[in-house]
């Protein structure tokens, strides 16, 4: 059987909560879809621990978690894709693509449901559609240069080098350093890119069942102010430090964003505390909203409200129906 499970929808909106329900009922393990659950040590700021708002946290079970070698167990049920990386380190989109592949074929040869839980966009699509420009290696001694630059400068190279290509960018994309420097490569770089031009990673011959979460906006801003409460009160700004302490520079903590960009921006003494309970609660409800922009165009997606009282039964029916059909197809 070569069914893959995916449960996709924004921050805070409880995805991995039900996940771990699903791969309890239907015999599945967890693949995070995170691009910043895969490093080790950013375990409160990326809420890899389920269950995490203490207002919707329920004693309804306790949480036994085993921290091992690329995957956590909690309670029972490997969450892989956790801990893979150095935060030192830059990991890439086609790290995680070549490294969940090989989760998910493991898992499938166990005879279980591979659920992957996807909160972001980019890893997701990469994974299930594949992007021809992930085997486009860096040119490190460019890169180098480029990095010098300002957003301006970097813009104006683009417009030169490329007007289509600068035309076919959106504002946000327009707007961030790290997306227009690595435009500026692939321009560079075209005859490379149209050697490879077919070469994809995807996922091959799997039935795919996605399942999206929402949740009515003031909603989900609530639940990520709860969360964040949360968090602080867990250890997130101890955790910050600790970072530091481990050699993990401010400018890394801003490059791994949200939480962590302004955890370097407390630690650095430019902002007080109450500035980053604030400033940071807007920002993860604005990547909320991009998250949600960029799963609404997901195709083929059973959409679900989180308040309605009943959702997690009809998810489990539609889960049911397709698990069963599937095995009829493979008797």
């Amino acid at each position: 059987m070569k069914k893959v499970l995916v449960v996709l929808g924004p921050t805070a909106i409880g995805k991995t909560d039900l996940a771990l329900k699903l791969a309890k009922k239907f015999d599945g393990e967890l693949i995070s879809c995170d691009s910043r659950q895969v490093y080790q040590g950013l375990d409160i700021g990326t809420g890899k621990m389920p269950s995490q708002n203490s207002k919707i946290k329920s004693q309804r079970y306790k949480l036994k978690v085993q921290k091992l070698k690329s995957r956590w167990v909690i309670n029972g049920i490997s969450i892989w894709m956790y801990d893979v990386a150095d935060p030192q380190v830059r990991y890439t989109v086609a790290d995680y693509v070549k490294e969940a592949e090989k989760v998910i074929g493991n898992i499938i040869k166990k005879g279980k449901i591979p659920i992957i839980v996807g909160g972001t966009g980019l890893y997701l699509k990469a994974l299930l559609e594949g992007l021809p420009n992930l085997s486009i290696p860096m040119d490190y001694q460019l890169r180098g240069e480029l990095e010098k630059l300002s957003l301006e400068e970097l813009q104006q190279i683009i417009q030169l080098l490329s007007p289509t290509g600068w035309k076919k960018l959106n504002d946000s994309d327009r707007k961030n350093p790290r997306r227009l420097l690595r435009s500026i490569e692939l321009i560079l770089m075209n005859p490379y890119i149209q050697s490879i031009k077919n070469l994809k990673f995807k996922i091959k011959n799997y039935n795919l069942l996605k399942i999206g979460l929402t949740v009515p906006r003031q909603v989900l801003k609530q639940r990520i102010n709860l969360r964040l409460i949360s968090r602080i009160n867990q250890g997130l700004i101890e955790e910050g430090e600790r970072l530091l302490k481990e050699g993990v520079t401010l400018k890394r903590m801003r490059e791994l964003g949200l939480e962590y960009g302004m955890l370097a921006e407390l630690l650095g003494g430019e902002i007080s505390q109450k500035q980053f309970l604030e400033q940071l609660s807007v920002k993860i409800s604005q990547y909320a909203k991009r998250q949600m922009t960029w799963f609404k165009k997901e195709k083929d997606v059973f959409w679900f409200d989180i308040t309605k009282g009943n959702f997690s039964q009809e998810v489990e029916k539609i889960i049911q129906s397709w698990y069963d059909q599937a095995d009829d197809k493979t008797d």
